[in-house]
C-alpha cells in the first residue's frame, strides 16, 4: 500500500438531539494518483457543502471514481446519487443485512431500504482485504452486521466501527446496532494499527499514550430563525 492524499470534506460531529440522531458524519476524499474517490458520502442535509467543498478544489462530482461505503445506515450512504460516475463499493454482508429484517430485529432502523434497493444493482461487492487502488477493505462488524474499514499505509476509514474520540480511549462501543462484542473487538482492531483514524462522528485523530491528537477543526454554528419559539439548549452527555 502507498501513502495516500486524502482530505477531510466533512469532520464528523458528535452530536444528536432530544428529537433524535442528527447524523453528521464524516467525509473523506481519498486520491490514490490520478483517482478520486470518497469514503462514506454524508446526510441529506451535507449535500450543499460536499459539492461546493469539492467545487473549491476544483473537483467535480463527476470526477469522482469511486465511493467506499463504511455501512449503508442514511447518514454515510443517502448522497451516493450525487456521484453517478463513481463504482460504489460494499459488502454482501452489509447489502443482504440492510435489505433483510434483522435491523428491525435489533431496533436498527437507520436504512432507507427503497434507497437501498434502487442502487443494489450498481453495487461493487467486495471481499474483506479486497485491494482498491493503493489500499484494502477491513472486515470492522458490530455496528452493524456488514460495517468495514478502508486501510491505507497512514491511515484507517472506520466510519461507525469507531464513531467517537471517547471510544478510543475506553476501547469500547458508545452504542452498537448488531453486536457490541464484535464491536469493541473492532476497535481493539482499528487502535492496535497505531495509525490516524477518520472516525465516524468526530475529527480525524491520531491516538498516542492514551492521548486524542485532533487532525482537524471540527467547530460548528447552530443557528435559529429570531422569531421562532424554538428554544436550542446545548447539553453534554
Amino acid at each position: 500500500m502507498g501513502l495516500t492524499k486524502w482530505h477531510s470534506i466533512l469532520s464528523g460531529l458528535p452530536i444528536t438531539s432530544n428529537r433524535g440522531f442528527v447524523g453528521w458524519s464524516s467525509v473523506s476524499l481519498i486520491k490514490f494518483d490520478n483517482h478520486l474517490g470518497l469514503f462514506d458520502t454524508g446526510t441529506e442535509g451535507s449535500r450543499e457543502i460536499i459539492i461546493k467543498s469539492l467545487q473549491t478544489m476544483n473537483i467535480s462530482t463527476m470526477d469522482i471514481e469511486f465511493v467506499i461505503l463504511s455501512h449503508l445506515h442514511f447518514d454515510h450512504f443517502i448522497n451516493v446519487e450525487l456521484f453517478p460516475r463513481a463504482k460504489i463499493y460494499t459488502t454482501e454482508q452489509e447489502l443482504n443485512y440492510a435489505l433483510s429484517k434483522e435491523p428491525e430485529e435489533h431496533n436498527d432502523f437507520n436504512y432507507v431500504k427503497s434507497s437501498i434497493n434502487f442502487f443494489k444493482n450498481s453495487f461493487i461487492i467486495v471481499d474483506y482485504e479486497t485491494q482498491i487502488y493503493g489500499g484494502k477493505i477491513i472486515h470492522l462488524p458490530g455496528h452493524t452486521k456488514g460495517s468495514l474499514g478502508f486501510e491505507t499505509e497512514d491511515c484507517i476509514f472506520a466510519g461507525d466501527a469507531l464513531k467517537y474520540f471517547i471510544e478510543a480511549k475506553t476501547g469500547q462501543t458508545t452504542y452498537a446496532y448488531y453486536n457490541k462484542e464484535l464491536a469493541d473487538n473492532s476497535i481493539k482492531k482499528i487502535l492496535l494499527k497505531n495509525k490516524i483514524i477518520v472516525p465516524g462522528h468526530d475529527p480525524a485523530f491520531k491516538f498516542e499514550n492514551n492521548s486524542i491528537i485532533s487532525l482537524y477543526d471540527a467547530s460548528v454554528e447552530i443557528y435559529k430563525r429570531r422569531d421562532s419559539f424554538v428554544n436550542i439548549t446545548i447539553k453534554d452527555i
